[in-house]
């Protein structure tokens, strides 16, 4: 078996073979093969000549993801291991990861360098920086040692050597953490190259390949948005801002504009997208979408084939960060909208698996159990924490090898009589929410530490499309303003992990042994904390209704907030969809984030619709207004 170079070699051969063609694209930056391949060989250099070693560990902290992406090859070249880190990461987060790893070095963009230089993060000061925003300034930073203006200057851009191993240590990873604090995943070298193989290979993806990068850098499936295209010749597709990925109709307009070839995202990013008006006629460069992060319905399959048919290939993918990227694919076909649940699909090469039940045996086909994964390509484990890594990754009680690793997934599953896999749910208490994996428990120890909580639990539940949100109920010592936990919890957690729903109760149920009874909590009432004043004016009226359908809810006041009654990100693009058809504006989907109270909403939609109404001269002046956010 011939296996793949490294990842960061085999994007030098790339590289070399298609130089002057455009390797991504960012609105009007565009940076050619052999630019991004100059610019990580810098930082390499760079690294090494100021004292990285191999194995050395350097923190990225950027928004720009051409930036994030020359990181990444750069650190990779000069054999270091790489953490990624967004700047909207809260402070205590970032500070947890950091005191965890103790990073040699730090490299970070203009809006990375702000967030170390203003904030609350001190344990950057023991390190040196490297910005990639060459002209950034570096006043009032008291950096305990810094390289701007020596990087600024430097100019060695040839390709260093450093003798590497398949299984060496790459990059850190970090996830919801069961006991309150994130842990570090350890991937391999080798694990990356092996899933963009097989990504390539199995796509026949070829050097003219355009794909769509929706990806946080914070998660291992940012790896599969960029070198599935930077090892095959093809384009990284970026969206210029933030907003295009949370407002389905620019996402639409991005994804036709660009030509995307091949999509990965979350099934509930799809479903973003399959809630907005398609026609047939969109898409028509689009060969593949690649779902993962949760299940995916059978519902949204014939929403899409209703539309597309089986013109453009729906691939389902399952796996663990742990196993690096995914391990199962299915090609989803038209009969699989009579299924109840559409299958995992089966191990790719390099990769196998079983089912066992709880007694340590086999399942047979149909039968409940534990997903098991055999492969080579498995991470390292997690990052210091040995006694954790030993608990899932264990040696294969079916083999006389102990050397022969199996990861424990955690994941109920079963094979079915066709031979793929099925997916059930999970064994213990961890949750998918939008993709993003999240333990429960490290919310609930979080909320645990407030002064006013007595007890806490934590839930998933799905709201009317289909998609998962967080409700926590807690018991207080005393009665606390609305939107004080929630706050308190933004201090420590990403928002992605923080629930939509808090449930005030007298006590939490519980069962004859004394555990919290889960299965007894009651269905949230959203609508709780605030008092009810019902809408009056028939734009009051007419935009409570859409609130009602689109949260699936039979009241809405003007106290209301649309993200406290359950609205996320997602179905906050089919709100301001239907308001756009409704009141025939354009409404951008920041001004909901700024104005969530129905009232405040009101207020800023009457400036839209007076503005539409203005001369055009006049209509830009407010529009800029409206972007400086001044309503």
């Amino acid at each position: 078996m011939n296996h793949p170079p490294l990842i960061q070699d085999w994007f030098s051969q790339t590289a070399e073979k298609f130089g002057n063609n455009t390797a991504v694209n960012c609105g009007e930056q565009k940076l050619t093969y052999s630019e991004i391949e100059a610019q990580s060989n810098k930082l390499a250099n760079f690294l090494i000549e100021h004292g990285a070693t191999k194995g050395s560990i350097v923190a990225i902290l950027a928004e720009d993801t051409i930036k994030f992406i020359i990181a990444i090859l750069g650190i990779l070249k000069a054999g270091c291991v790489f953490v990624p880190l967004v700047p909207n990461l809260p402070e205590h987060r970032i500070n947890t990861i950091v005191a965890e790893v103790s990073p040699k070095w730090f490299v970070v963009d203009a809006v990375g360098f702000k967030k170390i230089s203003h904030g609350r993060t001190v344990e950057f000061s023991q390190s040196p920086v490297i910005c990639l925003s060459e002209t950034q300034t570096f006043e009032n930073f008291n950096s305990f040692d810094y390289h701007l203006n020596d990087y600024a200057e430097y100019s060695k851009v040839e390709k260093p050597f450093v003798q590497l191993e398949p299984d060496d240590m790459c990059y850190l990873y970090f996830t919801s953490g069961s006991t309150g604090k994130p842990k570090g995943i350890a991937g391999r070298l080798k694990s990356i190259s092996h899933f963009i193989n097989w990504e390539i290979k199995t796509f026949n993806i070829k050097e003219s390949i355009r794909v769509s990068q929706l990806i946080t850098p914070a998660f291992d499936a940012f790896l599969r948005d960029i070198f599935v295209p930077l090892c095959s010749g093809g384009v990284v597709c970026i969206p210029e801002e933030i907003d295009t990925i949370l407002d389905a109709r620019k996402l639409i307009s991005f994804l036709d504009n660009q030509q995307i070839n091949l999509i990965h995202c979350v099934p509930s990013l799809f479903r973003s997208i399959l809630n907005q008006d398609l026609d047939k006629n969109q898409f028509c460069a689009l060969q593949y979408i690649l779902l993962s992060g949760e299940p995916l319905q059978q519902n949204d399959i014939s929403r899409w084939m209703d539309v597309y048919g089986d013109r453009i290939q729906l691939v389902n993918l399952y796996g663990a960060s742990e196993t690096t990227m995914t391990k199962f694919f299915y090609f989803v076909k038209p009969e699989d909208t009579k299924r109840q649940s559409i299958p995992i699909g089966k191990p790719m090469d390099g990769a196998a698996a079983i089912v066992v039940d709880s007694q340590g045996k086999v399942c047979p086909s149909g039968m409940v159990g534990e997903i098991y994964i055999r492969t080579p390509y498995r991470t390292l484990g997690y990052y210091q924490q040995p006694e954790l890594t030993s608990k899932v990754f264990i040696a294969n009680p079916f083999s006389n090898n102990k050397n022969d690793i199996i990861y424990k997934t955690g994941d109920l599953g079963r094979i079915l009589e066709d031979g793929n896999f099925e997916c059930l749910g999970r064994k213990d208490r961890q949750v998918k929410i939008r993709g993003i994996r999240i333990e429960l428990g490290e919310i609930e120890n979080h909320l645990r530490s407030h002064r006013s909580v007595k007890d806490i639990a934590i839930v998933d539940r799905d709201d009317s499309n289909g998609n998962k949100y967080l409700c926590a109920y807690v018991v207080l010592f005393e009665k606390l303003p609305p939107g004080e936990l929630k706050d308190f919890l933004l201090e420590f957690l990403p928002e992605s992990m923080i629930p939509s729903v808090f449930v005030v109760m007298d006590a939490l149920p519980r069962t004859i042994s004394g555990k919290i009874d889960r299965r007894s909590l009651p269905a949230p009432n959203r609508q709780q904390n605030r008092t009810f004043v019902p809408p009056k004016t028939p734009v009051e009226v007419q935009l409570a209704q859409i609130w009602m359908q689109v949260l699936n809810i039979d009241r809405v006041g003007l106290n209301d907030n649309f993200f406290e009654l359950g609205g996320h990100s997602l179905n906050a693009t089919q709100l301001v969809s239907r308001v756009g058809k409704a009141f025939g504006v354009e409404m951008p989907l920041r001004i909901l984030f700024e104005s969530p109270i129905l009232a405040s909403l009101v207020e800023s939609l009457e400036t839209l619709r007076w503005a539409k109404e203005q001369p055009q001269g006049k209509q830009h002046q407010l529009q800029g207004t409206l972007e400086e956010g001044e309503l």
